[in-house]
């Protein structure tokens, strides 16, 4: 069955109203947005304010979903009028005679960092909230208080820095999940779905579509590409039910990581373990990396033993939900006396092992991990460990 133009058309406008209606807002172009400091509360100052608005613009020029007031111009108006801090009026005008369509205004509620006995580290926190406006006709489009962290064992500076890039991180995010890309099938065959209907720059590669199909199902695909010819989006079926022409493709925005909690076994004993991977696919983290920690109800020496692994996996083979990885690295293990909650002693050594892991959906699964380990100890301590779990 075939449409015409003008039916697609109509069909994508009143999906992207619905969407709107719904609390995100569909994107096929680029958005332009000018980002403010609405309130600069304790422990800001104008440099880190300065370095938080030059990284976003960094990350916004990485999207390629954003174009951005320009830093400069807004440094001189705030130069010109004497300003710090921003109000909705002034968003509005800055907005306007910038040629932007949205405001994001920033309360910066507090930035500080202290030393911690607890992880021998300095550990930094950013409070703020974000409010989203549309400058045509001012409505508040969203608002949310955030929360963000940092670390660094060096200075106290270092782990602000930390913390500034992870607001930057959990800002972007968000803003993805309020503008999320949207587009529709323009054909499919065999497992390849080409998408229509966007520009084709801002799905980058590793990005996640969910398709609500005509007969009402769900089907997920992934841009693998674009076709430069055509100005159209080249992505993998995934899972879920086969998308039909035309049927309306949205943006499922991930972080690009995966973290699991299950229960494991080590030499005989069991405890609890966290995981946490990326295969390197999503161009947001590129690099396979895996990183596990826990602890377990034994002893090892007559000490509490707690473990760290770093270090790179990759996908072995994905069918449909299933996905097969390998990972490998160093492992350390802690030994603790709990009675005095010193450290006594470290084990270093490595690792190896695989995972399976089935998806129910991209952001949420199950998996099994095995491997075995290594160190270097007089008993020649090594064994192999289990892991089960549910991720997301």
């Amino acid at each position: 069955m075939r449409y015409s133009k003008a039916t697609v058309v109509a069909l994508l406008f009143i999906i992207t109203c619905s969407i709107f209606a719904a609390g995100g807002i569909a994107v096929t172009d680029k958005i332009s947005l000018v980002i403010l400091p609405a309130k600069i509360g304790n422990g800001w100052n104008m440099d880190e304010v300065d370095y938080l608005l030059s990284i976003m613009e960094e990350q916004a020029l990485e999207l390629g979903r954003f174009q951005l007031f320009p830093r400069a111009d807004l440094q001189q108006i705030m130069k010109e009028r004497n300003m710090s801090e921003f109000g909705v009026s002034d968003a509005i005008e800055i907005g306007k005679l910038g040629g932007s369509k949205y405001a994001l205004l920033l309360t910066l509620t507090e930035l500080s960092s202290a030393w911690s006995d607890k992880s021998k580290s300095y550990e930094a926190t950013s409070r703020y909230t974000i409010k989203l406006y549309n400058i045509e006709n001012g409505e508040l489009l969203a608002s949310k208080a955030m929360e963000s962290s940092g670390r660094s064992k060096d200075t106290g500076q270092k782990a602000i820095t930390d913390a500034l890039k992870s607001t930057v991180s959990s800002i972007w995010l968000e803003l993805r999940e309020i503008f999320k890309l949207e587009a529709y099938v323009k054909s499919v065959s065999g497992n390849n779905v080409v998408l229509a209907g966007i520009d084709p720059k801002l799905a980058q590669r590793g990005f996640i579509f969910e398709i609500e199909t005509s007969s009402g199902g769900i089907g997920y695909v992934k841009v693998t590409g674009y076709n430069k010819a055509d100005g159209t989006v080249v992505t993998k079926f995934m899972y879920g039910e086969k998308p039909m022409q035309y049927d309306i493709a949205t943006e499922y925005p991930t972080p690009g990581i995966h973290a699991g909690l299950g229960i494991s076994t080590f030499s005989g004993m069991f405890g609890l373990g966290v995981s946490a991977w990326t295969d390197g696919s999503d161009s947001t983290i590129p690099l396979p990396i895996y990183v596990g920690v826990g602890t377990f109800l034994g002893s090892i020496l007559s000490y509490t033993p707690a473990y760290v692994e770093l270090g790179a996996g990759f996908k072995l083979l994905e069918m449909g939900r299933i996905g097969v990885l390998v990972n490998g690295g160093i492992s350390i293990i802690g030994l603790f006396d709990l009675d005095t909650s010193d450290v006594i002693g470290m084990l270093y050594g490595a690792f190896a092992g695989g995972m399976l892991t089935y998806e129910f959906n991209p952001s949420l699964g199950i998996y099994g991990s095995a491997g075995y380990s290594m160190y270097l100890s007089d008993d020649g301590l090594s064994g192999l460990s289990v892991q089960l779990g549910i991720y997301f």
